[in-house]
């Protein structure tokens, strides 16, 4: 059976040099029967008036390969960028993954193998380890503002107090060695996706210029179909953490979550 795969990539005032080792990883996950197109989407370069040089680098390094390059005219966003290529896609499955994020060999066909055999399921979300190869547990409960707090802003006196909380938050009583069904707020760092409802319910919502948007997406897809976590598909993400050491990006991590709290009430 013919698979056709999208993929988009949203960079922002980074070079090629900072996406190479994620597209090499991808490449070489892909298997040799699948048709697939790599959408990177520069958001930076309008905004900062600089030339980027990753179509230029690309068409080198990866010279031949299905690997396309989207200037957007605004950064209107994480979730705004991934709209552009979602939107300009035919596929059967899309993939939205961030250029911090490495593949493993078996990655993409476990996860096709996956949405073969679970035709409910919209969406799958990986089994995520960091660059020293320890898990982390990102299958998650829907945020609330007390919880985003905690994560993000609280000092380790007060985290341990509310340790519970947050680890009931983050599942961790859920078995992390079997597939976890009716999810409903996925890790935005690798969402597989069958891209027809991915267009029906619109994409993502661009009022959320970053942080919420993968939770606020799960929520809108999880009312039409299932969301799953599928430990056989396999990630290694190697964190930036901008908000937790920008002052400007944490405000809009403030503001979205905000946003978000209004928009589902809660």
């Amino acid at each position: 059976m013919r698979i056709t795969l999208s993929i988009s990539i949203v960079v922002y005032n980074e070079n090629f040099s900072d996406i190479k080792d994620c597209l090499t990883s991808l490449i070489l996950s892909i298997p040799k029967e699948f048709e697939y197109v790599i959408t990177i989407v520069d958001n930076g370069a309008c905004e900062l008036n600089k030339v980027s040089t990753i179509k230029e680098a690309c068409l080198r390094y990866f010279s031949d390969l299905p690997i396309q390059y989207i200037l957007s005219s605004k950064n209107g966003g994480y979730g705004y960028g991934h709209n552009l290529a979602i939107f300009s896609s035919v596929a059967d499955y899309h993939l939205i993954i961030n250029s911090d994020v490495y593949t493993m060999t078996e990655t993409l066909r476990n996860a096709v193998a996956f949405m073969q055999a679970n035709p409910n399921v919209s969406m799958l979300v990986p089994d995520v380890y960091d660059v020293t190869n320890k898990r982390v547990y990102l299958c998650k409960e829907n945020p609330r503002l007390w919880i985003s707090f905690l994560r993000r802003f609280a000092p380790n006196l007060l985290r341990n107090i509310f340790k519970n909380q947050l680890e009931r938050f983050e599942m961790r009583n859920k078995d992390y060695d079997s597939p976890i069904f009716n999810l409903t707020n996925p890790t935005g760092c690798f969402m597989f996706c069958r891209l027809a409802i991915l267009k029906a319910i619109k994409g993502f919502d661009e009022k959320i210029f970053m942080y919420y948007e993968d939770s606020d997406l799960g929520r809108r897809l999880a009312k039409v179909s299932q969301i799953a976590y599928v430990p056989s598909v396999k990630i290694k993400h190697a964190w930036k953490r901008a908000a937790y050491h920008n002052k400007r990006m944490a405000w809009i991590a403030i503001k979205s979550a905000v946003y978000y709290a209004w928009k589902w009430r809660w």
